[in-house]
């Protein structure tokens, strides 16, 4: 079964990491909400990830939904919602 706690938290802020490694820095997580489901397995988690641009400084911030299914203590599945407008704008090289 799937629990709210800091080790979510951490693996949020690395899978979050992904592909704008270099470009930003994440600074914060916050507003953690996991919604139990009628699967013991599956958990919606809602929460917001703060970044900064590393090339200007420009910080924004941007709400995160995943479906996640822990299968013997192992995630087998992470389905991701984001705002892509915010992520694609402190994503971007400033310019």
């Amino acid at each position: 079964m799937i629990r709210s706690g800091e080790g979510r938290v951490r693996g949020v802020r690395r899978v979050a990491a992904g592909g704008l490694a270099g470009r930003i820095r994440f600074t914060a997580v916050r507003d953690v909400t996991v919604h139990e489901t009628t699967d013991p397995e599956v958990a919606v988690v809602e929460y917001e990830v703060e970044a900064v641009r590393l090339a200007d400084g420009l910080r924004a911030a941007a709400p995160f939904a995943v479906v996640v299914r822990d299968r013997d203590g192992r995630v087998v599945l992470w389905r991701e919602y984001q705002d892509p407008a915010a992520m694609a704008l402190v994503g971007s090289d400033g310019r």
